[in-house]
C-alpha cells in the first residue's frame, strides 16, 4: 500500500514504524482472549458447507489476490522503505519536513 499510494510517515517515524509492525506480525481485530476456536480442516464436512455458504466471498479474495499480484508490477522500481524517504516528525524537536514543505496538522502538534 505504503509505495503504490506513495505513503510517507509524517508525525513520528520511529513510532509509526513501531506501529506498524505490530501490525503486520500481530495483526489487528485478532482474538487475544484466548478463546480461538479451532478451524476446520480442509475437506472435512465442516469445511466443505463453510466454503459452500462463502462461495463468492472466496472468488472475490482470489481477484484481489490477483489484483495484490498485478499491482505490484506498477511498484517494482519503488524502494520498499519508500515510507521513510523524506518523511516527516511533526512531534519531533525540530520538526523535520521534506524538501517540498509540509504543514503539520494542528491537532498532531497539540
Amino acid at each position: 500500500f505504503e509505495r503504490y499510494f506513495r505513503w510517507t510517515y509524517h508525525v513520528n517515524p520511529p513510532n509509526q514504524e513501531a506501529c506498524r509492525e505490530r501490525l503486520l506480525q500481530g495483526g489487528s481485530n485478532t482474538n487475544a482472549s484466548g478463546n480461538k476456536k479451532e478451524k476446520p480442516q480442509e475437506g472435512s464436512e465442516a469445511y466443505e458447507l463453510l466454503r459452500l455458504q462463502n462461495m463468492y466471498d472466496l472468488q472475490l479474495y482470489e481477484y484481489i489476490e490477483s489484483l495484490f499480484e498485478e499491482q505490484d508490477e506498477f511498484v517494482q522500481d519503488i524502494p520498499a522503505d519508500f515510507r521513510n524517504i523524506d518523511a516527516t516528525c511533526c512531534k519531533c524537536y525540530p520538526a523535520t519536513f521534506p524538501p517540498e514543505g509540509f504543514t503539520c496538522p494542528l491537532a498532531i502538534l497539540n
